[in-house]
C-alpha cells in the first residue's frame, strides 16, 4: 500500500483522486469482461471462457488493493480531515457509482454461473447416456460368427 502521509510527499487530496481514477477504469474494465464473459457462457467456446476468466482475476485483485487502500485513507481522520467535506462527498459519490457497476457485474456474474451449470449438468446427463448405450449395446449386441450347439442340441 502507498504511503499518503504529507512526508511521502503525495497528498491525500491527489492519492485519492488517483485512486478513484484507477478504480473506475478498472471497474469499467470489469464490466466489459462481464459483459463478454456472459455472452461467452452460452457458446460452446471454454478456451475463450477460461482466457476471459485469467484476464478478470487481476482486475477483481486490483480493485480488492486499491479499494484496501482507498478506505485507509478515507478512515484515517487526518487524512480525512485533509480531503475537506466536498472532497470527501464527492468521492463518496463517485464509490457509490462505481458500486452500482459492481452490482450489474455481479448480477451478470450469477447468470454466467447458472448458464455454465445448465450446460454442465446437460453434458454430464449426455455422458451419462452415451454410457447406459453403450452398455446396452454391448448387452444386446450379438457376438456374430456361428453358434455351436449345446449339448442339449447335440443329444437331440
Amino acid at each position: 500500500m502507498a504511503d499518503s502521509s504529507p512526508k511521502s510527499g503525495v497528498s491525500p487530496v491527489a492519492r485519492v483522486r488517483t485512486l478513484a481514477q484507477q478504480m473506475r477504469e478498472k471497474c469499467l474494465r470489469l464490466d466489459e469482461l462481464s459483459n463478454t464473459i456472459g455472452l461467452r457462457a452460452h457458446e460452446d467456446e471454454p478456451e475463450e471462457l477460461v482466457r476471459l476468466l485469467g484476464e478478470r482475476e487481476p482486475l477483481v485483485a486490483g480493485l480488492a488493493r486499491l479499494g484496501d487502500e482507498l478506505a485507509a485513507i478515507l478512515d484515517d481522520p487526518e487524512s480525512a480531515r485533509s480531503l475537506g467535506q466536498a472532497e470527501h462527498a464527492q468521492i463518496r459519490t463517485r464509490l457509490g457509482q462505481l458500486e452500482q457497476v459492481m452490482a450489474r457485474i455481479r448480477e451478470r456474474d450469477r447468470q454466467a454461473r447458472a448458464a455454465l451449470q445448465r450446460r454442465r449438468d446437460a453434458m454430464a446427463d449426455q455422458l451419462g447416456s452415451i454410457s447406459v448405450a453403450r452398455g446396452a449395446a454391448r448387452a444386446y449386441g450379438g457376438r456374430g460368427g456361428p453358434v455351436n450347439p449345446t449339448m442339449q442340441d447335440a443329444q437331440g
